[in-house]
C-alpha cells in the first residue's frame, strides 16, 4: 500500500547518519598515511600523488590541508616524532628513580630492529638540507628531545642521584652520542650492536653524572627514588 501523504513509513529503520570527518581527523589520516609512504619510499621519493592514492582521495584534498609537498613531509615527521615523545613521557612517569628514567630515555632513543621511527629521523636530517620546513621542524624536535634528557638530569641532581655541574651541556653530549651511534646502528650493518651501543652510552653517563660503575644494574634500576618524578605529577594532572 502506498504511503499516505504527510506520513512517514516507520516500519523501516532510518539509514544511519554517516559521521562527518573533522578537519583534525582528516589531517591526522593524511599524516598517518604520509608516514607510511615515507617509510616505504623515503622523503625525497615521496609524492603527494602517492599519499593520495594510498589514502584513496584526490590530490586536491591533500593540497587543501597542506600548502606544499615540503610542508606535508615536515608535518608528517613532526606528527610521528610527537607521538614517539608522548610515549616516552608516559614511560618516564613509571620509572622508579632518575637512573631508571635516564635508561628508559636511552632504550627509547636507541634504534630497535626494523625501527621505522629511526628511519624517519635519519632520513629527515638529509631532507632538512633541502627543505626549509623540514629544517625548522627537525631543529625544533632535536631541541625538544634533548630537553627531555636535560629534565631527567636536573631531576637526578635535585634528588641527589646525579652530580652534574651543567645538565644542559651533559644532555647535548649524551644526545649527540645517541644520534651518532644510532646512525651507525641503523645505516651500517655489523659496525655496532644494540647492546654495545647501550653499553657505550651508559659508560659516558656514568662519567658525566658521577655515578658508580654498577649504576645501571637491574637492582639499581628498580630502586625507589627519594623524590617523585616530575613526569609522574605531570601525567596525573592531565
Amino acid at each position: 500500500m502506498p504511503e499516505a501523504p504527510g506520513r512517514r513509513d516507520t516500519s523501516r529503520p532510518a539509514p544511519p547518519v554517516a559521521k562527518r570527518t573533522t578537519v583534525e581527523e582528516r589531517r591526522a589520516e593524511i599524516l598517518d598515511v604520509t608516514c607510511e609512504v615515507v617509510i616505504e619510499r623515503g622523503f625525497a621519493a615521496t609524492r603527494i600523488a602517492d599519499v593520495a592514492q594510498k589514502l584513496g582521495v584526490s590530490t586536491g584534498l591533500i593540497h587543501y590541508h597542506f600548502d606544499s609537498k615540503e610542508q606535508l613531509l615536515a608535518e608528517a615527521f613532526k606528527y610521528a616524532a610527537r607521538q614517539e615523545m608522548a610515549s616516552l613521557e608516559e614511560d618516564l612517569a613509571a620509572a622508579p628513580n632518575a637512573v631508571a628514567m635516564l635508561d628508559r630515555v636511552f632504550q627509547n632513543y636507541i634504534p630497535g630492529q626494523d625501527d621505522h621511527d629511526w628511519l624517519m629521523w635519519v632520513d629527515s636530517w638529509g631532507e632538512a638540507l633541502r627543505n626549509k620546513a623540514m629544517r625548522a621542524i627537525s631543529e625544533e624536535l632535536d631541541i625538544e628531545s634533548t630537553a627531555i634528557i636535560e629534565r631527567v638530569l636536573r631531576h637526578g641532581v635535585d634528588t641527589g642521584e646525579f652530580t652534574c655541574a651543567d645538565p644542559s651541556a651533559s644532555a647535548w653530549r649524551l644526545a649527540a652520542l645517541l644520534d651518532g651511534l644510532g646512525i651507525q646502528l641503523t645505516v651500517h650493518d655489523g659496525v655496532i650492536t644494540r647492546d654495545q651501543l647501550v653499553a657505550h652510552v651508559r659508560v659516558v653517563a656514568v662519567s658525566e653524572l658521577g655515578l658508580t660503575p654498577d649504576a645501571f644494574t637491574a637492582r639499581n634500576l628498580r630502586r625507589k627514588s627519594p623524590r617523585p618524578s616530575p613526569y609522574a605529577s605531570a601525567t596525573r594532572s592531565r
